[in-house]
């Protein structure tokens, strides 16, 4: 039960900044595509969001992709609030792959 709480917390991450969850799964794990599926649905529901869940068909090594998407984008308020967080998170990733030139002109 914890791991599908934990799942369910990482989802909602990832809708709360990229409004989408994509896993790749071996077709086979029926019960790991369902787990997914209900946590993504647990997850819209506890950030507010409406959740659309999508199972691909089998690729050609077994796999099957399962995408949790925000259905409905959220209020005003929580858009704006994502786009500042994205900003952030974009800006502390390009500062620490292109740090600045320290050396005087």
């Amino acid at each position: 039960m914890a791991e599908l709480e934990e799942l369910v917390l990482t989802i909602a991450r990832h809708l709360e900044l990229d409004w989408q969850y994509v896993e790749r799964v071996e077709a086979w794990n029926t019960e790991r595509i369902a787990d997914v599926r209900s946590a993504g649905r647990r997850a819209g529901g506890r950030i507010g969001y409406k959740i659309a869940t999508f199972q691909s068909d089998a690729d050609d090594e077994g796999r099957v992709v399962v995408i949790v998407a925000v259905r409905e984008p959220p209020n005003a308020e929580d858009h704006r609030r994502m786009t500042d967080r994205g900003m952030l998170l974009m800006n502390d990733f390009w500062s620490k792959l292109l740090p600045g030139d320290d050396r005087e002109p």
